[in-house]
């Protein structure tokens, strides 16, 4: 359990840490974009994030990680115990890539759609 404890909490580590960074680097020189019509108005960006409480639900069951759903949203990252392929089958977008690490697994989640704010 200290083990998996562990783990979660270097994962955890990592995919903050990659995801500030990723927001503060400053961009490559690029040359200016082309301006745009007026008409269109630019499309939102989804956005993803590291889905704490489903990850941190599977160290006590499935069921717990379960109920934490409605706290994410599609494609946020979860990490799921490897012991638990089901879990893996249901939650897990297998067109994005998925990372079997150590005794977890790291993949994008596929569902729930987040209900309106």
């Amino acid at each position: 359990m200290k083990k998996d404890i562990m783990l979660f909490i270097a994962i955890s580590a990592a995919v903050s840490f990659s995801h500030v960074q990723a927001q503060t680097q400053a961009p490559s020189t690029t040359p200016a974009p082309a301006a745009k019509s007026p008409s269109r108005a630019p499309l939102p960006v989804p956005q993803s994030a590291y889905c704490l409480p489903v990850s941190a639900g599977f160290l006590e069951s499935e069921a717990k990680a379960s109920d934490e759903l409605k706290k994410c949203a599609r494609g946020d990252t979860i990490v799921i115990p490897a012991r638990s392929p089901g879990a893996v089958a249901r939650m897990c977008d297998f067109s994005k890539a998925i990372v079997p690490l150590g005794e977890s697994v790291v993949c994008t989640m596929i569902f729930p759609e987040r209900a309106s704010k």
